[in-house]
């Protein structure tokens, strides 16, 4: 999409990434950063075909706060450096933070932020409702399709700052219980965080989907099944060069998460 920085919102994100280009201290985490601005625009972008799919059509003021709180959801990212260090920070709450500092009166928007990066529950506030689940949609969408049409670049960047251990081609328990009950998998349980494991973590996000938009544009575009096919294709060769252990992983990928199932 163009950016436009007549926008205050957009201009703001940008001047606050930009304002913190000096505190990174290498290239990986300027390249981390520089992605997460790249993402915030296609989040934005989905966004706004998730509101071109919708029928029948939002009122304008929901489609202006899914469009700003989509701007603004990764806000705390540019704040995660510290003196040349990443720091561990809720980045949903710290860009809450900056919503309610600068933009007082984007309360939705401010909501939207802090919980766009928890597991939907019924502790999400109904007042920012459907905007919270437009934008967890777009959120999710987006990054999955920028992995699949990007990832060898993305691969590089992961296996750059990866351990050896992290190619080891084990599926988490947790991945595995996840798809079996048909619900997302928590990260926070999942102990080996292998590079297999990961990308099905991202693979059971199709259970988080929340509106009727994202399921037509999955189902249209074919982003989980594309997903998957890029899982089988292009990670399971890197974390075993034994061709039977290959074709194990890739039936019993095929198995937890059917075309069936990634198009309903």
């Amino acid at each position: 999409m163009k950016i436009d920085l007549n926008d205050k919102v957009v201009r703001f994100l940008v001047q606050e990434y930009v304002n913190q280009i000096y505190h990174y201290s290498n290239e990986k985490d300027l390249n981390y950063n520089l992605h997460k601005l790249i993402h915030t625009f296609q989040v934005v972008e989905m966004a706004q075909k998730l509101i071109n799919n919708t029928k029948p059509a939002l009122q304008q003021n929901v489609k202006t706060h899914i469009l700003n709180a989509a701007v603004l959801h990764d806000i705390g990212r540019c704040h995660e450096f510290k003196f040349g260090k990443k720091i561990s920070v809720d980045h949903g709450k710290l860009g809450s933070k900056l919503i309610e500092k600068n933009f007082p009166y984007m309360k939705v928007e401010a909501k939207t932020t802090f919980f766009h990066n928890k597991l939907p529950s019924d502790k999400d506030p109904k007042d920012c409702q459907p905007i919270l689940d437009y934008v967890r949609d777009a959120d999710m969408l987006a990054n999955i399709r920028y992995e699949i049409e990007e990832t060898d670049m993305w691969l590089i960047h992961i296996l750059g700052s990866n351990k050896k251990s992290l190619l080891t081609p084990i599926i988490d328990k947790e991945i595995l219980k996840a798809a079996q009950e048909m619900r997302p998998a928590k990260i926070v349980k999942i102990k080996t965080k292998n590079l297999l494991t990961l990308w099905l973590w991202q693979l059971c996000w199709i259970f988080n989907l929340r509106t009727k938009a994202g399921f037509h544009l999955n189902k249209k575009e074919k982003i989980f099944i594309r997903f998957k096919k890029t899982i089988i294709k292009k990670i399971i060769p890197l974390t075993t060069r034994d061709k039977k252990e290959q074709k194990v992983l890739s039936q019993k990928i095929q198995e937890m998460f059917p075309d069936r199932l990634l198009l309903k």
